[in-house]
């Protein structure tokens, strides 16, 4: 499976605004930092340099305005850096280089060309008006493998401006045809916010095999000494075509299934202090589907609908997507998103120059 890991240790996930070339500069040098972190070699670690320098030479050359994101992944023993970009207005003509990766209409679709070869994974979704989404995900060695797993996730964390350290926190599990998601929010932000979220994943690590009903419960039990946190369990099994959803306070939760949108019900309370009413939820779940839980640094006045074919793509875009078109700037603020298909890691042979 594929997990994020926070870059710099306590740092959340590091945006940065990339608006013209001196941006640039900062830029190449998390990237840097992001392969260092994760022990890539010498040819590895220029293709996270040279993909990083791509994507942003494209906000600066052809958006209006835009952020990068650099965030650490990890498969098993792979280790992998994440590199995510966001901007507006959009284009109308992507498939023609993303189905193949090769530059077929001038100097932009020949950058992008250049991100797409260079890396192990490698999306992209616009809609004119609204904007451009891409990830690029690269691996640092080792031979092409598949992770086992049926299920494909994405995730956006952003602290509120001038935080060090997020209050949101997010982790998932799988095992077969099953998965499940937990989604954190610390009271208030900070570092108790911190302690309170990262309390609340542990306890979901521990408890990630029992009912959504009993992770719930365990982690209202073990937030008692903490500021207390909303949560959010979510297991899908796609196997028996199920989502089964227990939410204790305000975490926001949708799926997207055959065309519709369907809200899941979280419950009144603080995990830690107070929940009243512990109960899951239950709707379908099949191939195609979509699932996007957020914390309330998000509005939850969005929707796909806006965003023709967006499911269809990596659920990172949708994450990305939604961060940047439903952030508030009074809250930490985290988007998880996981939809089905395998993860496939496939790590390409690199030489110099």
């Amino acid at each position: 499976m594929i997990t994020g890991r926070l870059l710099n240790g306590s740092c959340p996930p590091v945006g940065l605004v990339v608006e013209s070339e001196p941006d640039m500069g900062p830029v190449r040098h998390l990237a840097a930092t992001a392969a260092q972190a994760q022990g890539f070699d010498q040819v590895h670690a220029k293709r996270v340099s040279l993909v990083a320098t791509e994507m942003a030479t494209n906000l600066v050359k052809y958006a209006r305005s835009g952020r990068m994101l650099v965030q650490l992944v990890e498969a098993g023993d792979l280790r992998g850096v994440e590199l995510v970009a966001t901007s507006g207005p959009g284009v109308d003509d992507t498939d023609r280089w993303t189905a193949t990766g090769d530059a077929t209409g001038g100097e932009a679709d020949a950058r992008l060309g250049a991100i797409a070869r260079h890396s192990d994974l490698f999306d992209v979704y616009s809609v004119v008006g609204r904007g451009t989404v891409m990830m690029a995900r690269l691996w640092g060695g080792g031979p092409s493998t598949a992770v086992d797993a049926r299920f494909r996730v994405g995730s956006m964390t952003e602290a509120i401006p001038g935080e060090v350290v997020t209050g949101d926190a997010w982790a998932v599990e799988q095992l077969g045809t099953r998965a499940v998601a937990l989604v954190a929010d610390g009271l208030g932000h900070g570092l108790e916010a911190a302690a309170a979220s990262a309390g609340a994943v542990r306890a979901f690590r521990q408890h990630h095999l029992e009912s959504v009903e009993d992770i719930a419960s365990h982690i209202h039990g073990a937030l008692h000494a903490t500021r207390g946190a909303a949560i959010a369990v979510a297991e899908v099994d796609a196997d028996v075509g199920r989502v089964r959803f227990c939410g204790i306070g305000n975490i926001a939760a949708r799926l997207i299934i055959a065309g519709g949108e369907h809200q899941l019900v979280s419950l009144y309370g603080i995990a830690g202090y107070q929940a009243p009413t512990i109960r899951a939820f239950e709707g379908a779940w099949e191939n195609g589907a979509l699932l996007v839980i957020h914390t309330d640094g998000l509005s939850p006045k969005w929707g796909l609908g806006d965003y023709p074919e967006l499911h269809r793509h990596h659920p990172q875009l949708a994450a990305a997507t939604v961060m940047r078109d439903a952030r508030r700037a009074d809250d930490d603020a985290l988007v998880l998103a996981l939809s089905g298909g395998a993860e496939v890691v496939s790590t390409m042979e690199s030489e110099e120059g």
